[in-house]
């Protein structure tokens, strides 16, 4: 016979599915900061404020709640990227940087957790992390090139993989760095900085890769 605890674990309501928002940003947090076995159900529970037993609802078990972490995360910044994407006919490449930066500033721990996972290789779902990313995510990427090719934007011998490999590190690495440039320049990520940024890397890209006729 079930517990009253249990019995109200298994029985999901609208505190439970604020519950499990709650743990998703919970491990967010704790799991850019730390290591993956450096953090404990119960601190992701006191953290979320909510039972431990929920972890196992929602999520089975730790590794769960990590890969459902990871899954919310970068398919929200993916998504809001092919939002973007979808709904605006570019004309520069300087607006495909301005519209990662927003999205960017809505998801900072992003970089991060890609970092950890693919180049660190600190968590525990490597494969399962780069699957994601590669069955969908990263096509993101390739529409940006083909959006600006057939606009015949950029120029005829620029490799298309090198291409989207030169657009992704200019997107992401910024945010790697920035704890770093912070407590080394006193830099802070706000809009002055990042529209500045947007600007440098538009410089860089047109002068490098597109036709001398993209506007800067």
């Amino acid at each position: 016979m079930n517990s009253p605890q249990s019995k109200r674990v298994g029985r999901p309501t609208k505190h439970h599915d604020e519950a499990r928002d709650a743990l998703i940003k919970a491990a967010t947090d704790k799991f850019v900061k730390k290591p993956y076995d450096k953090v404990s159900i119960r601190e992701l529970a006191d953290y979320a404020g909510v039972n431990s037993a929920l972890i196992k609802y929602y999520f089975e078990n730790k590794e769960g709640l990590y890969k459902a972490m990871i899954l919310e995360v970068t398919g929200r910044v993916m998504a809001n990227i092919q939002a973007h994407l979808s709904g605006n006919e570019f004309t520069s490449i300087s607006e495909v940087f301005r519209s990662f930066t927003q999205v960017m500033k809505q998801s900072p721990e992003f970089p991060l957790l890609m970092l950890k996972e693919v180049i660190l290789n600190q968590g525990v779902c490597r494969e399962f992390f780069l699957q994601q990313m590669g069955n969908s995510h990263v096509k993101v990427i390739d529409s940006v090139y083909r959006h600006f090719a057939k606009l015949g934007k950029i120029k005829p011998n620029v490799d298309p993989l090198l291409f989207r490999i030169s657009l992704m590190s200019m997107m992401i690495y910024p945010w790697y760095l920035r704890e770093l440039m912070h407590k080394m320049e006193g830099v802070e990520y706000d809009d002055v900085f990042l529209s500045a940024l947007v600007e440098h890397n538009t410089l860089l890209m047109t002068s490098g890769l597109f036709q001398s006729s993209e506007e800067q």
